[in-house]
């Protein structure tokens, strides 16, 4: 069995605790934005091509809601990486600077040998369970692994902000002729003229999806609804560390009383 030596699972509680300060700052700056009507609606007639049109832009969110966001993942990612490290240092009390957690997405060789390095000093036990954590185990659907999109937005908060666009408008019949066109603070509609006052138009909630900016070279933009950042931070909590607290029992004092890492 293996006695832990060091802070065990402490620092990484600690980094959960305060990233779900950041989560409850998140959600609420996007509730309260959303309950403040923050859109406005125009419309126009398009005489020369027999079209009606309305737009309705919203406002700008906050900018603490990407600090927060930004504060919740390093939180997460960095106590991922403290755990490795208090894992490392079960079986070597001078691990190597390449510990850390890894988050792969394929077992090309290359990343292999990136996995190994990283783990080089973490008991194997413990290495079975990372494995069986990795994005890699969902196939194609990896994108779909919070551990992965944990990865992406951190490596993301280190060179740029991440953005959020968000969807605006509902129309409960769609006419012939009708066309949407997204705007990056909104959405634009139109449809023939002749219609105008025959089609329901209303604005509802926004719906917010961060990740990479709009003009993003990725074939496949990262978009993350506000549910699945929160999804995040509960697998973190909830999935990741529970399966490493048997690496860090409780310890005896000097009385025989137990001591919770």
């Amino acid at each position: 069995m293996f006695i832990a030596d060091g802070s065990g699972l402490s620092n990484l509680e600690a980094k959960i605790g305060r990233a779900y300060k950041h989560v409850q700052e998140f959600d609420s700056i996007i509730v309260q934005f959303c309950r403040s009507n923050p859109y406005t609606v125009s419309q126009e007639d398009d005489l020369v091509n027999q079209r009606h049109i309305r737009r309705c832009v919203i406002r700008a969110i906050a900018a603490d809601v990407y600090l927060s966001l930004a504060d919740m993942i390093y939180s997460l990612r960095s106590g991922l990486d403290q755990l490795a490290w208090q894992l490392a240092l079960l079986g070597n009390p001078e691990p190597s600077r390449d510990v850390m957690f890894p988050i792969h997405s394929d077992t090309k060789p290359k990343s292999e040998e990136r996995f190994q390095r990283m783990v080089c000093d973490i008991p194997p036990e413990a290495v079975v369970i990372i494995k069986k954590l990795q994005p890699y185990n969902r196939g194609d659907a990896f994108r779909d692994d919070p551990l992965w999109q944990l990865n992406e937005l951190s490596n993301m908060d280190k060179h740029r902000t991440p953005t959020s666009r968000a969807m605006l408008a509902r129309i409960y019949a769609e006419p012939l002729g009708f066309v949407r066109r997204e705007l990056d603070d909104g959405v634009e509609v139109s449809w023939p003229l002749a219609m105008k006052d025959s089609v329901v138009f209303k604005p509802n909630m926004p719906s917010f999806v961060f990740g990479d900016p709009f003009n993003s070279a990725r074939d496949i933009p990262l978009e993350l609804t506000r549910e699945e950042v929160i999804k995040i931070y509960n697998f973190v909590r909830e999935e990741v560390k529970p399966r490493f607290e048997r690496f860090f029992p409780s310890l005896p004092d000097s009385e025989g009383n137990p001591i919770m890492e």
